[in-house]
């Protein structure tokens, strides 16, 4: 699955068309993704149980301002009435586990491999606890390697958590590095050597 670029993303700005999607925007669009699936033919938000969650709901998650514009946006276009804070709300709380690994690759590509549990949790007004669910998404594709750091921002659910070399790479780099090292040494002794003479 490759995501869609042109959506604000992380904490640091925003994505124009020409440009590979934030992980934070990433992120926010399988979020969306997700609830919609939870979203009835007659737009009623579903809870993990198939209950209707009366509208508008608050959507509690600790996220950068532009994640929650951009989940916003996206939920408000299908038809998902949001409650801007949580007062009298009925409440659902997303928190994300992530696992996100970037393998860089030859040829200045990386694999970007996003992977996350999501836990939701439905609170009525009186924040009792109506039900808590969970669900997961794994998006893979490729990112120019020296666009790494800035597309993956500080967000925990959008940094990476784990930087692997590719197997091709890490091949290369391990027979490079002797055969340099050799070479140097080699070519200081010949130096050495005629300098003397």
């Amino acid at each position: 699955m490759s995501p869609e670029a042109g959506d604000p993303a992380g904490d640091s700005g925003s994505d124009s068309d020409d440009t590979v999607a934030s992980n934070a925007s990433v992120v926010a669009g399988e979020t969306v993704r997700i609830i919609l699936d939870h979203v009835d033919s007659d737009n009623n938000l579903l809870a993990g149980d198939d209950r209707i969650i009366p509208q508008p709901v608050y959507l509690d998650m600790d996220v950068p301002a532009s994640v929650r514009d951009q989940m916003y946006r996206s939920l408000l276009e299908e038809g998902i009435r949001l409650a801007d804070s949580s007062g009298e709300r009925h409440v659902i709380r997303i928190e994300w586990e992530p696992e996100n690994t970037v393998i860089i690759e030859r040829g200045g590509s990386s694999r970007r491999i996003l992977s996350s549990d999501l836990f939701f949790t439905w609170l009525d007004p009186d924040q009792e606890i109506q039900i808590a669910w969970s669900s997961s998404f794994h998006v893979e594709d490729e990112i120019p390697s020296g666009q790494v750091s800035d597309l993956a921002g500080t967000w925990n659910p959008a940094r990476f958590h784990h930087r692997e070399e590719s197997r091709r790479f890490s091949v290369l780099s391990r027979l490079a590095e002797p055969a340099i090292i050799t070479g140097a040494v080699a070519v200081t002794i010949y130096l050495l050597y005629n300098v003397r003479s």
